[in-house]
């Protein structure tokens, strides 16, 4: 092995050690979104479940990753109501907790919508949450929230292109199973 297979191989043995002694848990859930701003026009509910995964890399940062499938209610406006759409985000992040128990998150991704038709669609959410300790075991509750929004383009012309957001908060509450 020559000095810098040696070398990557330490950093990886570092870090993959260093990333175990650290926060690593499992997050499964139901979430609750209300639509804002031009969402509104679409569906005035959404809801859904979600499963997010989290690895430290030190006390006070861990990587994230998360899936969730998300349906919007169709909303009535004159004549019968708009048909639900049901989509599914894929995201990746960082948190940072600033104690034990309060931490902030961001996360990018994307979203596929599951019946029909659609161009993918940039995935982008802050949030906040706590981690609440069960009584029973080590586990936790994870009580969180959160903006996300959906940014997609559409070309117009040769020229011109034209991006919308469909943006909403969202209020989690998971259990978090430590690993």
């Amino acid at each position: 092995m020559d000095l810098k297979s040696l070398k990557v191989f330490s950093i990886l043995m570092f870090v993959f050690f260093g990333v175990n002694a650290q926060r690593s848990n499992i997050v499964i859930g139901p979430e609750l979104n209300l639509p804002t701003g031009n969402a509104t026009n679409e569906s005035p509910i959404g809801f859904g479940g979600y499963l997010k995964g989290e690895v430290g890399l030190s006390e006070k940062f861990s990587i994230t990753a998360s899936v969730a499938i998300t349906s919007f209610l169709g909303k009535k406006i004159i004549g019968p109501r708009q048909p639900t759409v049901s989509y599914l985000p894929v995201k990746a992040g960082l948190k940072y907790y600033t104690d034990r128990n309060f931490y902030f998150e961001g996360q990018l991704g994307t979203r596929f919508k599951i019946d029909g038709n659609a161009n993918t669609t940039f995935v982008w959410s802050p949030g906040v949450g706590s981690l609440i300790k069960s009584r029973n075991s080590n586990n936790q509750f994870d009580i969180g929230l959160r903006y996300e929004g959906w940014t997609s383009s559409r070309t117009i012309n040769t020229i011109e292109k034209n991006y919308t957001t469909f943006s909403f908060f969202s209020l989690r509450a998971g259990y978090a199973f430590n690993l």
